[in-house]
This record gives C-alpha cells, structure tokens and sequence, in this order.
C-alpha cells in the first residue's frame, strides 16, 4: 500500500525509498520534494531520508518547492527543522560542505593582488568599483581573491574605472 505522499506516484515504494537514500540519484530532488511538500512529519520524513542527506539537499529542495507559492508554510516550517538539525550537526562537528580549496593559478593570483592594490591606492571601495562596472561588490570580492576566471574585455573594463591602460605580454 503506497503512503499518503506517494498518491501520485507511478513508482514502488521501496523504489522511491532507494531514490531517496541516493543523493546522486537524477529522480533524488523529485522525490525529496514530494515528501517534504507533502508532509509535516519529521518522522516520516527522517524515515525516508537521513538527516544529513537532508541538510546538504535542502538548498535545491527549497528552491524546488518555493516554486509552488502555496508551499510557502511549509517551506517555513521545513526551514526551521533545517536549523535546528543543522546546528545540531555542527556541533557534533559532521561537516556539511566542502571545503573550498581550488587551485589558483598563480598569474591569476598575480592579477587579483594587483587589482587590489590599484583599488586600494585609488580609494575606492569593492562596492565602488561594482558600481562603476555594473555589477556587484561579491563580483569584485571573487576577483580580488583570485577565484574569478577574467576575460580579457573585464579586465579592460577594469582597467578603464581606474583610468589605467591595459597591457597584455605574450612570452
């Protein structure tokens, strides 16, 4: 017999019950959806997905449901499960996100520090030059810390808010 939240679903149960166990799985968020739009039972839920599982997924789960305005409650109240959860993991120190440690190349480092420094002699504040560039100051902050990949027009952009020209050697 198919639970209440599975009215709709062409699927098995225990077939859906494996979707849910498997992050990866293509169908994952589908059915993560389905389960927490349709419920507001964390037993049920923790039953079908574990809490961690929940925690790193809730991001896309949310965005899926928010979809729906007449989900916006549950989507509340799901959000304060998330916190509570998520401080809860936290401090028995289970990490939930990657660490962000990219390889940046050093000609690219190279170019944010001189970026930096040109800003900062000139007086200007990231939200300076975000406004100047049409952008925004996170836009700036990412070039600044060398995680930004510039093309060659940006850097000219750049270069024109600070009134410097742009050379580009090619050994």
């Amino acid at each position: 017999m198919k639970t209440n939240w599975l009215w709709d679903s062409r699927l098995g149960e225990d077939e859906i019950r494996k979707i849910l166990k498997d992050a990866d799985n293509p169908r994952f968020d589908i059915y993560a959806e389905k389960l927490f739009s349709r419920t507001n039972d964390p037993r049920i839920a923790f039953s079908n997905i574990d809490k961690v599982t929940f925690c790193k997924n809730w991001p896309n789960i949310k965005k899926r449901m928010r979809k729906d305005r007449w989900l916006k409650d549950r989507v509340i109240f799901w959000q304060a499960i998330y916190e509570r959860i998520h401080e809860g993991l936290k401090g028995s120190g289970i990490r939930l996100r990657k660490s962000r440690e990219a390889k940046i190349p050093p000609e690219r480092m190279k170019l944010a520090q001189q970026i930096r420094s040109i800003r900062m002699k000139s007086g200007y504040t990231q939200g300076d030059v975000a406004k100047k560039l049409g952008t925004v100051q996170q836009y700036i902050s990412k070039i600044e810390n060398g995680h930004e990949n510039l093309s060659v027009d940006t850097l000219a952009r750049i270069a024109n808010v600070f009134s410097k020209g742009l050379v580009i050697k090619l050994k």
